[in-house]
């Protein structure tokens, strides 16, 4: 009973322990960045690799320790406390290297994203070694201590891979990632002007009018309130016949947002791809690196605005976002318009071209 307890004990402290951590890795978090590093730091992304792996080892131990008879809360104590005392504390060094002034701020984000969805499943790891602790629920223990600790394992395996992938990788995912976004977008708009067949219903319009004289003036007026009604509602559905205007817009966007989709395409594989451990030594590139991926991650979101304003039938809005839309496409290429090292090459007259006709 006392190892019962001194299990539930440590469980119960560092499960509060992770609770600070996630606070300290919050969104909004204000994480210094300015803090005394050591002398010759290792690569935050070695640290993260390595820990991740031995958390994994560690919490699969754990695993069969929770789910085999007997129970035995003593190995187990001894195995958590290696894992939650030497792997945990690494990771969130590794948060505190990778500062956003040194290896970006686009990396720094990736992080402290992925080292956060290990803090918040060790979390629910914790609290099913304290169910067996507890001896709650054990008839169904098994299955959920083998749930957890494979959603864990996952999420190790993602810090693992940011390590693999590295930075330029990490970045190719997220310019995919952000491009078929825009697509997704085009092709909605797509739909949203082909409407979605409520048109057949006029259809049956001959068949109502037929019926009209026997139709009483209540359910008349009811009808008409409910035609009104349905028009309001109706450019969330489709575009409307008469709005000329609107639809030369909407081809006019859809080829603009095209030609936005082959320059991530082009950048990814002219500069991303490119984009080396030597060039990211080198701080300006970090600094270039940084400025293109928030640009990048915008432009979707300024096309979502693009479409709500389509389906709001506001033409002035439609006009102002494609037009801010394509000034932010213009600012990546130019961002990247010479290679890393700042020399011309086949991508930068490429880039030249593709700006004059996107305008």
């Amino acid at each position: 009973m006392a190892a019962s307890q001194t299990l539930i004990d440590l469980a119960q402290t560092q499960r509060a322990l992770v609770a600070q951590y996630l606070t300290s890795l919050a969104p909004n978090a204000d994480n210094d960045s300015t803090s005394q590093l050591p002398p010759n730091p290792p690569n935050p992304l070695h640290v993260l690799r390595d820990s991740a792996t031995l958390l994994k080892a560690h919490t699969t131990k754990l695993a069969l320790l929770l789910i085999n008879k007997p129970f035995t809360p003593t190995a187990v104590t001894t195995v958590l406390r290696d894992a939650t005392q030497t792997c945990l504390p690494a990771m969130m060094s590794a948060v505190e290297l990778c500062r956003p002034d040194i290896w970006g701020v686009f990396l720094h984000h990736q992080v402290v994203a992925k080292v956060r969805t290990v803090m918040r499943e060790m979390v629910s790891f914790l609290e099913e070694v304290l169910d067996v602790a507890r001896q709650v629920d054990t008839a169904n223990h098994s299955k959920d201590t083998l749930a957890s600790t494979g959603v864990l394992w996952e999420a190790c395996d993602a810090l693992v891979q940011l390590d693999s992938t590295g930075i330029a990788g990490l970045a190719v995912l997220k310019a995919q990632e952000l491009r078929d976004t825009i697509n997704d977008a085009i092709e909605e708009l797509k739909e949203w002007e082909e409407g979605d067949g409520d048109d057949d219903d006029e259809d049956d319009d001959d068949e109502d009018d037929d019926d009209a004289d026997s139709t009483t003036s209540d359910d008349k007026e009811e009808r008409d309130d409910q035609d009104e009604f349905d028009d309001m509602f109706s450019a969330a559905n489709r575009l409307p016949k008469d709005r000329t205007d609107l639809k030369e817009r909407l081809q006019t966007a859809a080829d603009k947002l095209k030609k936005i989709q082959f320059l991530y395409a082009a950048i990814t594989k002219r500069r991303l791809k490119t984009f080396t451990p030597d060039i990211a030594a080198r701080k300006v590139n970090i600094l270039t690196l940084d400025k293109l991926m928030h640009l990048l991650k915008e432009l979707p979101e300024s096309v979502d605005d693009l479409a709500n304003a389509f389906y709001e039938l506001d033409a002035d809005q439609v006009d102002t976002i494609l037009a801010s839309c394509v000034a932010n496409a213009c600012s990546a290429a130019d961002l990247l318009k010479t290679d890393w090292n700042g020399k011309d090459d086949e991508f930068t007259a490429w880039v030249t071209k593709w700006t004059s006709i996107v305008k």
